[in-house]
C-alpha cells in the first residue's frame, strides 16, 4: 500500500489522564485490522492512523477507542442544502460527505433540506463540510444557532417560493402562446389562414416559437439545466439531468430543423418546441406545488419554533428593566414577564404572582398558579400578574428547545424502510438514460422516424420521476412526528416510528405508570366510616407517615373540619394514638387492636378480603369501640383499564413489571385485565424481564415514568417514558410522552402505524408509476393505441410528487386517544363507602 492509497485520521480522545491510559489506546488502535502505525499523544490528546481504507473506515477507529473506556472526540451538525430537487440529489450530496475520512455519518433529508452530519472537529471544520456540499453542486451553509428564531430559514424560503412562482406564470404564459401557435390551427382553420396571411416569410411563426422557447427553457427552465448539468458533471445525473436532457434534446432537434431542414427526411421535419415548453412549464407548476406542501409538512416545527419569545425584560444591579434578545440572556439572570407575555426562558419564580397557561407542554386547558419557588417553563403564557423570573436554562438547554431539537431529530433520521428506495434510486436515472436511448433506437430501427423516435425518448425522460421516491419516506416522517409532537409524543428518533409499528407486546411499569405513585384512600367501611375518616384524618395531621398523608388528603377533599389533638403519641410497628375532644382515638393496623383488646367483629372477614387484593387497611377506633376502617392503596389511573384494553383490541399483549409483592400486583392485574404479571421485580431486573421476552421472540415496548426504568427503556425495542412537565428529555428512551398521560401511550402506537402504512403508499405509488408509465411512454402500449405524449409526460411528473406530499399530509388528520371508562372499567376511585 502506497502513501497515496494509505488513509490518515487523526482524532481527539477525552479522558486519558497518564502515560499507561495513552498506551492501552495505541495497543487497542494497533491491533485494528488495516491499521499500518497508531501514535496516541498524551499532552495534544490525539492519536493519529494510518490504516488501509480498503479493511477500515473512520467510525470503527472511533468505536476501538470508546471500547477501551476513553471518548472518541466528535462532533454534529446540520447543514442547509439548497438547490435539491430529487433523491439522487440526496444520494449524491450523502456519497459526497462519506468520502471524507473525517465524517462519520451523514444523513441528508429530501424533505428538511438539510444533511446531519456526525464528524472529527479534528480533522474538517463546519465550513469545510459546507464546501464539500457546495463542490457537489449544492449551496450549502451551517444552521444558525438563532436560525429557527429568527425565521431567516422560512423568509428565504417563501422568497425561494415566490421566485418560482414567477417563474411558473412566466413559463405557463409563453408556453400557452406557443402551444396556440402550434396547434391552433388544427382546431381553427381560419385561425391557420391568418397565421398564413400575417407569416412576413416562410416558417416565421416556427422561428417565434423557437424564440418563445428559448426563453422558456433558459428562463425559468434555469432550474433544470444549471443543477443538471453539475450532476452529470459528476457522473451522477438526476431528476434536472432527465428534465433538461429531454426539452433540450427535443429544443435541439426542433431548432435544427428549422436552421438545416435538409438535413433531415420531409416527414421527420416537425418541430417539438410546444413539448420542451409545456414539459418545462408543468415540471416547474409540480415543483411548486411541492415547495408549497413541503411547506404544510413542516409546520409542527413553526408552531414549536413560533412558541420561543424573541425579547425579556431583564433586570439589571439595580432593578431596572431592560429589553433585549433572549439570545443574550445568561443563567442566574433575572426577568420580568408581565401579562400577556411568552416566559422567555426555563425558570424559578422569585417574585409575583399569575396564573401560567401551560397548555403546549401540558395539554390542560386551565391556567395553573404560579408563586414564589414555583418552576416555569419557557414558551408558556403569563396570563395575569406580575413575575419575576430567575433563569435556570437558557437557550438550547430549555425544555421547548429539547422538544425542538428532538422534532428535528425525528424528521432528519432515516428509517430502515428506506434502504430499499435509496438502492433503487442509486441506479435509477442511470437506467433511465440508457432506456430512452435504447427506445430512441428501437423506433428508428423500427420506423426510420427520428421524429418519432425522439419523442418517445423525451417522453421516457421527462415521465420519469425519483422524486416521488426521494419524497415517499422523509415527508411522512416529517409529517408523522410533527402530528405526533402537537399530540405530545416526541419520537427521539425517526426509527422508533417504524420499530414501534412492528412491536406486539406492551410491558407496563405499574407505580407511576399504571398507578399515580402516591398512596390514596380507595374504600372505607365500619360502623361510622365518615368520622372514623375524620377523627383519622385529625389523628394523623400531626403524622408525617404518607399513608396518614393520604388519610389527611382523604378529609380534605371532602372539606372535613378537623379537631384538635392532645397527647399524641406515636406506636411504633402498631399505630397511632390520642386524645380528640375528649376521647382517645387510636389508629392502627389490626395488631394495634389486637393488642388493646378491641372486638373489631364483622369487619374481620371483609378487611381480610380487601388486604388479600394488597391493600393496607388501617382501624379506627373511639376509647375500645372499632367505629371504622381505611382501605389505602396506590390508586389506578382513572384511564388505566380502557388504555389497556385499547392495546388489546390493536392486536398487542400487555403485561406489568412492579417489585410490589405478588398478592398486589394480582390485584391491579386482576381489575385491569392484564394476564402477564411480573411481581417482586427489582429496579435493576426490570431490564432482564424485556430480554426474557426478547428471547421468545416478543417486539417488546417499555411503558414507565423513567425514574428507576432507565434500563428497562433502553433494553426494550422502544422505550416509552411518561415525562411530566420538566423531564422530556429522558435520554433512555425512544418515545417521550410530555403530558405524561397515558392515554398517549395508545396515540403514539397509532401515530407509528399510521405513519409507516402513508409511507408503504407513497413508496408502492412511488415506484407503480415509474413501473407504469415509462413503459408506456416508450411506446409498449402503441399496438393498443396508447401513446403517452412528453407534455402529458411532464404533467404526469410534476404532479407525482404533490400527490406522494399529499398523501404524506393526510396525517395531519391524526386525532389523540382520549380514553373513556367503560362500565368494565375500574372505579376504584370513589371515597363513598363500599362496605359496612
Amino acid at each position: 500500500m502506497d502513501e497515496k492509497t494509505r488513509g490518515q485520521l487523526e482524532i481527539g480522545i477525552d479522558g486519558m489522564t497518564c502515560a499507561s491510559c495513552s498506551a492501552r489506546v495505541e495497543r487497542a488502535l494497533g491491533k485494528l485490522p488495516g491499521v499500518t502505525s497508531a501514535s496516541v499523544n498524551l499532552a495534544t490528546e490525539r492519536a493519529e492512523v494510518f490504516f488501509d481504507p480498503q479493511q477500515l473506515d473512520a467510525v470503527r477507529i472511533a468505536g476501538a477507542i470508546r471500547e477501551t473506556g476513553y471518548t472518541p472526540v466528535t462532533d454534529e451538525i446540520d447543514l442547509v442544502v439548497e438547490g435539491m430537487t430529487c433523491a439522487s440529489c440526496v444520494g449524491r450530496v450523502e456519497r459526497a460527505l462519506r468520502k471524507q475520512s473525517a465524517v462519520l455519518e451523514a444523513v441528508v433529508n429530501l424533505a428538511t433540506e438539510r444533511a446531519h452530519v456526525r464528524y472529527i472537529p479534528a480533522m474538517i471544520s463546519t465550513n469545510e463540510l459546507a464546501s464539500i456540499v457546495s463542490a457537489a453542486g449544492y449551496a450549502a451553509h451551517p444552521v444558525q444557532e438563532d436560525e429557527g428564531q429568527d425565521g431567516n430559514e422560512t423568509d428565504q424560503r417563501r422568497a425561494s417560493l415566490r421566485a418560482m412562482g414567477r417563474d411558473v406564470i412566466v413559463a405557463a404564459v409563453l408556453a400557452m402562446a406557443i402551444l396556440v401557435l402550434s396547434m391552433g390551427a388544427s382546431f381553427f382553420p381560419a385561425f391557420d389562414r391568418a397565421l398564413m396571411i400575417t407569416s412576413p416569410f416562410a416558417h416565421f411563426w416556427e422561428w417565434v416559437q423557437f424564440v418563445l422557447a428559448s426563453i422558456v427553457l433558459f428562463g425559468p427552465g434555469r432550474r433544470f439545466f444549471k443543477p443538471g448539468l453539475i450532476a452529470y458533471r459528476h457522473l451522477s445525473p438526476d431528476m434536472n439531468s432527465l428534465v433538461a436532457t429531454g426539452t433540450g434534446a427535443a429544443w435541439a432537434y426542433s431548432a435544427l430543423v428549422l436552421v438545416a431542414p435538409a438535413w433531415f427526411p420531409l416527414n421527420a421535419r416537425h418541430v417539438y418546441f410546444d413539448s420542451a415548453a409545456v414539459v418545462i412549464a408543468a415540471v416547474l407548476a409540480g415543483k411548486y406545488l411541492e415547495g408549497l406542501a413541503k411547506g404544510r409538512t413542516s409546520s409542527a416545527i413553526r408552531k414549536l419554533v413560533g412558541l420561543q419569545a424573541k425579547t425579556a425584560h431583564r433586570l439589571d444591579a439595580n432593578s431596572i428593566e431592560h429589553e433585549v434578545p433572549v439570545s443574550r440572556l445568561r443563567t442566574g439572570e433575572r426577568i420580568v414577564v408581565r401579562p400577556g407575555e411568552r416566559i422567555p426562558v426555563d425558570g424559578r419564580v422569585v417574585e409575583g404572582r399569575a396564573h401560567v397557561d401551560e397548555a403546549m407542554l401540558t395539554g390542560e386547558p386551565l391556567p395553573s398558579v404560579k408563586t414564589m419557588d414555583d418552576n416555569v417553563v419557557g414558551g408558556t403564557i403569563c396570563h395575569d400578574g406580575r413575575l419575576v423570573v430567575e433563569a435556570t436554562s437558557v437557550g438550547h438547554d430549555t425544555v421547548l428547545a429539547h422538544i425542538i431539537h428532538l422534532v428535528e431529530s425525528a424528521q432528519t433520521g432515516k428509517l430502515p424502510i428506506q434502504g430499499l428506495t435509496d438502492r433503487a434510486v442509486r441506479v435509477f436515472t442511470p437506467v433511465v438514460l440508457v432506456f430512452a436511448l435504447t427506445t430512441f433506437g428501437v423506433w428508428i430501427a423500427l420506423t426510420g422516424n427520428v421524429s418519432i423516435a425522439l419523442v418517445a425518448a423525451v417522453a421516457v425522460l421527462v415521465v420519469a420521476c425519483p422524486c416521488a421516491m426521494g419524497l415517499a419516506t422523509p415527508a411522512a416522517i416529517m409529517v408523522g412526528t410533527g402530528r405526533a409532537a402537537e399530540l405530545g409524543v416526541l419520537f427521539r428518533k425517526g426509527e422508533a416510528l417504524e420499530t414501534l409499528s412492528h412491536v406486539d407486546t406492551v410491558l407496563f411499569d405499574k407505580t407511576g405508570t399504571l398507578t399515580e405513585g402516591r398512596p390514596a384512600l380507595v374504600d372505607q367501611g365500619g360502623p361510622d366510616p365518615a368520622e372514623a375518616l375524620r377523627l383519622a384524618a385529625a389523628l394523623e395531621s400531626a403524622s408525617e407517615h404518607p399513608l396518614g398523608r393520604a388519610i389527611v388528603s382523604a378529609a380534605d377533599e371532602r372539606d372535613m373540619h378537623l379537631p384538635m389533638v392532645k397527647n399524641f403519641h406515636s406506636i411504633a410497628g402498631y399505630g397511632i394514638e390520642g386524645e380528640v375532644e375528649g376521647r382517645m382515638v387510636r389508629v392502627g393496623a389490626r395488631r394495634l387492636m389486637e393488642r388493646e383488646n378491641i372486638p373489631l367483629g364483622d369487619s374481620v372477614k371483609t378487611t381480610a378480603q380487601i388486604e388479600s387484593d394488597g391493600r393496607t387497611v388501617v382501624f379506627v377506633a373511639v376509647d375500645a369501640t372499632l367505629i371504622g376502617w381505611l382501605a389505602i392503596a396506590d390508586r389506578i389511573k382513572p384511564e388505566a383499564y380502557a388504555v389497556v384494553q385499547a392495546l388489546r383490541a390493536r392486536g398487542l399483549q400487555v403485561g406489568m413489571v412492579t417489585g410490589d409483592g405478588r398478592a398486589t400486583a394480582e390485584s391491579v392485574a386482576r381489575q385491569l385485565h392484564i394476564e402477564q404479571v411480573h411481581a417482586e421485580v427489582l429496579p435493576q431486573d426490570k431490564a432482564k424481564v424485556v430480554t426474557q421476552l426478547q428471547a421468545q421472540g416478543r417486539r417488546v415496548a417499555f411503558v414507565g415514568d423513567g425514574i428507576n426504568d432507565a434500563p428497562a427503556l433502553a433494553q426494550a425495542h422502544v422505550g416509552i417514558a411518561l415525562a411530566s412537565g420538566t423531564d422530556i428529555a429522558i435520554e433512555a428512551a425512544d418515545v417521550t410522552l410530555t403530558r405524561g398521560q397515558l392515554g398517549e401511550v395508545v396515540t403514539a402506537l397509532t401515530a407509528a402505524r399510521r405513519t409507516l402504512s402513508n409511507i408503504r403508499g407513497n413508496l408502492f405509488w412511488a415506484f407503480f408509476y415509474n413501473i407504469l408509465l415509462i413503459p408506456v411512454a416508450a411506446g409498449v402500449a402503441v399496438p393498443i393505441g396508447i401513446h403517452l405524449n412528453p407534455m402529458v409526460a411532464g404533467v404526469a411528473m410534476g404532479l407525482s410528487s404533490v400527490f406522494v406530499l399529499s398523501n404524506s399530509l393526510r396525517l395531519k388528520r391524526l386525532k389523540a386517544y382520549v380514553p373513556t371508562l367503560t362500565p368494565g372499567a375500574v372505579q376504584n376511585t370513589a371515597l363513598k363507602p363500599a362496605h359496612s
